[in-house]
């Protein structure tokens, strides 16, 4: 039931007009994973909420994965959401808090629903409370846009904590409380269309109009026409006050698309550079030691695995004219400087040891940290960085985390100890280190 709610909603949405804007809309915007940590922290309070933007959201979502919620615990979960959603939410929490606000209100109607049924429906105020909590839930669940609801939980919870379950609630509660079995019991006229409704009105006006005032010259005739011409003007400045709002709403749509096409751009502007300086000092790595590789393997040694030494020396006197020739064209002093230059790059040992430490610092306290791990997950799904060992995954993991060289054989060796062994401290070695520990790690930049 769950999977057939969901997938019936992107149905619509797929088959509704402007579908192909919307996912690009939707493929823009960042996900959010309910993670152990938000609802396992004690009392819901602690580090896990360091993030002050969305801490009211985070701890309502903390205290409705709470065992066994008492009718307190779940109105303050809702006081909670209501109040994040007040103060702003990105797209994604907005979802998530709406869903969740919806479940709750359902919780609270079937509450209200026993103790009605349980009075022998003779408690009015009980009956009058399931209906406000029952039509609260059912606009909450009603406003998600599943387009833009790309929250999940993390995979290490497992059940009931997992979004199949709470797919399932929702399923349960339509089938339950928000039932149109319950519209009568709630005062609520169900299956009639507006135009059924406005047929209706009409009918039963003329009626009137037609057995009490037709040919009937009295105040009361002027009266009615000049009420219903009142309602007629009535509806038509509604009708144009509808119209207002969408046209603001619309010039507010697009005034909030130009803000975020600038700042993806500006964005992109400072990852991009890094990214090519990182891959540049990869290359120019791996461009030395194959160098170094192709030198080592033997100076004498053919492409074809040919050994020119023995040739060499049976041709002694062609030897002989071929060195008078390299000391003619002063060879010998070109293979002096080539002897400074390794000399001056095994020099450098220190130099590049702190050029590492800083492309550390960079990676795990900045680009794998909390506040910007989304943004370097969304960068390395570039094609290019697809077997990239230290790219973060979707799962905020590294997909490799060893470096791999041909150097007299296959050499690895792992992220951290190549990090650590350029001077970085165990504590700053970790993906998703808090904004605090972070900013610390940078501020220790060589």
């Amino acid at each position: 039931m769950s999977r057939f709610v969901f997938l019936t909603a992107l149905a619509v949405l797929i088959a509704a007009p402007g579908a192909e804007a919307r996912d690009t809309a939707r493929n823009s915007i960042e996900g959010y994973v309910i993670e152990r940590a938000v609802i396992r922290a004690p009392n819901c309070e602690g580090p896990a909420f360091d993030d002050v933007r969305i801490e009211a959201f985070e701890k309502g979502v903390c205290q409705f994965h709470q065992p066994a919620r008492s009718a307190e615990q779940l109105d303050r979960v809702l006081k909670l959401l209501n109040r994040a959603q007040v103060q702003g939410l990105p797209v994604v929490h907005q979802q998530l808090a709406g869903f969740l606000t919806g479940l709750g209100h359902c919780a609270t109607a079937e509450r209200h629903l026993e103790t009605f049924r349980g009075s022998g429906n003779a408690d009015l105020t009980a009956r009058d409370n399931f209906c406000a909590a029952r039509m609260q839930s059912q606009a909450e669940l009603n406003a998600i846009r599943w387009d833009f609801a790309l929250f999940d939980y993390a995979e290490d919870l497992g059940v009931p904590n997992t979004l199949d379950t709470r797919l399932g609630e929702m399923a349960s509660c339509y089938s339950g409380v928000l039932a149109p079995g319950f519209d009568a019991e709630c005062g609520l006229i169900t299956n009639i269309t507006e135009t059924e409704l406005n047929v209706f009105v009409d009918e039963a006006t003329d009626a009137v109009v037609q057995t009490y005032f037709t040919g009937v010259e009295s105040p009361i005739t002027a009266m009615f026409q000049r009420k219903r011409e009142r309602a007629e003007g009535v509806l038509a400045m509604a009708g144009a006050s509808i119209q207002g709002l969408k046209d603001g709403a619309a010039a507010v749509n697009a005034e909030y698309t130009a803000y975020h096409s600038a700042y993806e751009t500006e964005r992109d502007a400072k990852m991009t550079p890094i990214y090519e300086n990182y891959r540049e000092s990869i290359l120019r790595a791996t461009a030395i030691l194959d160098e170094f590789n192709r030198w080592k393997e033997g100076l004498f040694m053919t492409s074809d695995n040919v050994n020119l030494l023995p040739k060499i020396v049976e041709r002694g006197v062609e030897l002989t004219e071929e060195l008078a020739r390299v000391e003619t064209d002063d060879y010998a002093a070109r293979a002096g400087k080539l002897v400074d230059d390794v000399r001056a790059v095994v020099q450098s040992e220190a130099e590049h040891r702190a050029l590492i430490g800083q492309l550390c610092r960079v990676y795990f306290c900045e680009l794998a940290s909390r506040r910007r791990m989304i943004a370097t997950q969304h960068v390395c799904r570039q094609p290019a960085l697809t077997n990239n060992p230290i790219c973060l995954n979707a799962q905020g993991q590294m997909k490799g985390g060893d470096l791999q060289v041909n150097f007299d054989g296959e050499q690895r060796i792992g992220i951290a100890d190549f990090c650590r062994a350029a001077g970085i401290d165990d504590v700053f070695l970790t993906v998703g280190l808090s904004p605090a520990t972070a900013l610390t790690c940078m501020g220790q930049m060589p």
